[in-house]
């Protein structure tokens, strides 16, 4: 009769069911090196940059992409705009992107107020310091948050400018920005950072 008991007992403990999770996002560490790292925490979670597919040529669509002005690299070095975009490209359900802008970095390391945005990117932008969120549910884009005047900080906290390309931009930003549509609704976009070579 012991002998019954025993493969019941390996069958009943051997088919005990094994939950997997998935990894909550953290965000990289706060760098001055060029890790080409970035993120932020938008209303309590945690964005950090991922890669997804682009749906018109099946390539890869970049989380984390950069741009600057026509005269980012002539004298003085910096003097046009920056900017970045970090965004989940991957994962479906409730993201954000953001877009991270300063209108001229000639000025270098220091502290740049956010100010009003006008909801632009690039060249058709405000001609200050601006954050925009736009909230994403499965990839279509929902409610964009705009940043107004005096709304936060961006601290740019090494700018080694090279011609060839080794450019390294780090800082930290955060941020309260407002619903274009309802400017009662607020958002918080906190622990900012980026560490980027360009």
């Amino acid at each position: 009769m012991k002998y019954f008991f025993l493969p019941f007992l390996v069958l009943l403990f051997g088919c005990t069911k094994t939950e997997t999770t998935t990894p909550q996002d953290t965000l990289p560490p706060i760098t001055q090196v060029g890790a080409n790292t970035a993120g932020c925490i938008i209303n309590g979670k945690v964005l950090v940059p991922k890669n997804g597919t682009n749906s018109i040529n099946g390539g890869v669509a970049y989380g984390l992409n950069t741009s600057r002005g026509s005269n980012f690299n002539n004298l003085p070095y910096g003097n046009d705009y920056f900017s970045i975009i970090i965004s989940n490209l991957k994962d479906k359900g409730h993201n954000y992107w953001i877009y991270v802008y300063i209108d001229n970095l000639s000025n270098g390391i220091g502290q740049y107020m956010v100010e009003q945005s006008n909801g632009q990117f690039f060249n058709q932008t405000s001609h200050n310091p601006q954050i925009i969120v736009r909230e994403t549910y499965d990839g279509v884009s929902g409610k964009t948050y705009l940043s107004s005047h005096n709304s936060g900080t961006i601290n740019i906290t090494r700018f080694d400018f090279n011609t060839l390309y080794n450019t390294i931009i780090s800082g930290t930003f955060n941020a309260t920005l407002y619903n274009d549509s309802n400017p009662s609704e607020t958002i918080q976009v906190t622990d900012g950072r980026f560490d980027l070579k360009i």
